[in-house]
């Protein structure tokens, strides 16, 4: 593992333990530094100037759990160095004075840090992001899936796929406009977003294509789910007048797959079965390792 790698997963393991984490930690850091700095002020008589060091727990704190607990720390640092030199006999206009200094950069920095932060947030999000629906595209959608696989292979719980395309799609463009195609796709996701649950994700995978990622979710549970949203589509389709239906492959995984690809191409190709049988309609199949079980098909 080489030292970027090992980066990537410690910033990783630090995101995940959340706000109040990082910020502990940044206040651990914090008194462990007054420590330090007291020590070599009081006891052994030596000057050391460890504002600098401050910067460590201001840094990472505005990284980790943004602009406000970033604030928050440089005045901890800041009070904890004036605490120990009023304690000396340096004039109180002059340690005012130093420390007024260091928390005006000690702010600088926190704002900067926290704003680089809100910018690569976005950036990422925006690469992540299909900018017309909102929906994650291909690429955030196989990172969720694969780590999802990773998941199921330590816990062994289900997970269900869903891949569909909207049949008739191209009339609405032939006939009406792009924008109207455009609206149809917002709508579809609109649709299938307000039926999911928080831990499901919706992707566009291109064109009229979408699939969907349900946590947990064993054959009956997939299938009552994506029956319920195929209702809700065909209603908000009629509501708009739009000719268009769906077809659905949706394949519900007992065993963990091998990868991201099979479990999409599988899905894919159960979606083929419907367009080739008369269109809109569902049909399902189980995935037990190496074996795919057909379980069942819906009008």
């Amino acid at each position: 593992m080489n030292l970027r790698t090992l980066a990537i997963k410690y910033f990783a393991f630090l995101d995940r333990q959340g706000k109040p984490f990082n910020i502990v930690a940044g206040l651990f850091c914090t008194a462990l530094l007054g420590f330090l700095d007291y020590y070599s002020d009081t006891v052994t008589s030596v000057d050391y100037t460890l504002v600098f060091f401050y910067l460590l727990p201001v840094s990472f704190v505005a990284w980790f759990a943004g602009r406000k607990a970033g604030i928050a720390i440089s005045l901890a640092c800041v009070l904890t160095k004036m605490s120990i030199q009023f304690s000396s006999e340096e004039a109180i206009a002059l340690v005012i004075w130093k420390n007024g200094t260091s928390l005006a950069f000690f702010l600088v920095i926190t704002i900067l840090i926290a704003k680089i932060r809100q910018l690569l947030r976005h950036e990422r999000s925006l690469s992540r992001t299909d900018h017309l629906t909102g929906a994650v595209n291909i690429r955030a959608f196989l990172e969720a899936l694969t780590n999802e696989i990773y998941r199921q292979r330590r816990s062994y719980h289900p997970l269900a796929l869903a891949y569909i395309d909207i049949d008739n799609f191209k009339e609405i463009n032939d006939s009406f406009s792009h924008a109207a195609g455009d609206a149809v796709l917002q709508s579809v996701v609109a649709t299938i977003a307000a039926n999911l649950r928080r831990t499901d994700i919706i992707a566009r995978l291109g064109g009229d294509e979408f699939a969907i990622l349900l946590h947990d979710s064993d054959a009956a549970a997939g299938l009552a789910a994506i029956n319920k949203i195929r209702e809700q589509l065909h209603s908000s389709m009629k509501r708009h007048n739009s000719p268009v239906t769906f077809s659905i492959g949706l394949l519900s995984c007992s065993e963990p797959p091998e990868s991201a690809d099979e479990i999409l191409t599988l899905a894919d190709n159960l979606m083929y079965e419907v367009k080739k049988s008369g269109k809109n309609g569902i049909r399902q199949a189980v995935y037990a390792g190496k074996t795919l079980e057909p379980a069942s098909l819906a009008a």
